[in-house]
């Protein structure tokens, strides 16, 4: 199968590797479509020191098509089936871990950093990292990862219906912290020094001001 490879901070290979083959408790899945995170070009640029390898597969926003998989599981996942997936492995013993602060583990691992990531053909992952699509699209179904990320600091920040709220910055997660805010019932102004993002968050995406 084909995949990309990043073989070194600014050397990017289109290359071919043995199609995965699933182990007890995963799937094998078809890739449909890959989102490029800020990370994604971190990685290409060199700038990830002490959180990548290289030569190392990038990617970790995607949907996917469940190929083959044990459909007597626990998590109703089925052949055929649109999925994404969650792309954060932690090590589940440290002391972060033990307390449910997943995100802080000693040994994260993200998918197209530490780990091989999702930029190929087919990939396999464990049952429970894969998430059923529930018949959205698959161009948005890939973005799924980036909206989780700001739609959680949107509900940490306990948003209420009619507050003023300030974005600071108009890329992927500044829009999508923008529109969840929005869907919270708030009023957003955004702030960012490319005046054109600034246009679009607010002709196309629906921000109230900038």
């Amino acid at each position: 199968m084909k995949a990309i490879s990043v073989k070194e901070p600014f050397r990017i290979e289109l290359i071919d590797l043995e199609k995965p083959i699933p182990q007890k408790g995963e799937a094998l899945l078809e890739v449909l479509y890959v989102g490029i995170c800020g990370s994604d070009m971190s990685l290409y640029k060199g700038k990830m020191s002490g959180y990548a390898s290289y030569p190392r597969v990038p990617g970790h926003e995607l949907a996917a098509r469940i190929v083959e998989i044990d459909e007597d599981n626990e998590y109703g996942l089925k052949k055929g089936m649109t999925v994404t997936v969650n792309p954060y492995y932690n090590c589940g013993k440290c002391y972060s871990c033990r307390r449910g602060f997943v995100n802080c583990c000693v040994d994260n691992q993200t998918m197209g950093l530490a780990r091989e990531g999702v930029c190929a053909e087919y990939i396999t992952m464990p049952l429970e990292r894969i998430y059923d699509g529930k018949e959205l699209d698959p161009l948005e179904l890939a973005l799924i990862e980036p909206f989780c990320i700001s739609y959680h600091g949107v509900k940490r920040a306990e948003i209420q219906p009619g507050e003023n709220i300030l974005v600071v910055g108009s890329g992927t997660i500044g829009l999508f912290a923008m529109v969840a805010a929005k869907l919270k019932g708030a009023s957003v102004i955004m702030c960012d020094v490319a005046e054109e993002k600034l246009k679009m968050a607010v002709e196309i995406f629906g921000a109230d001001g900038y």
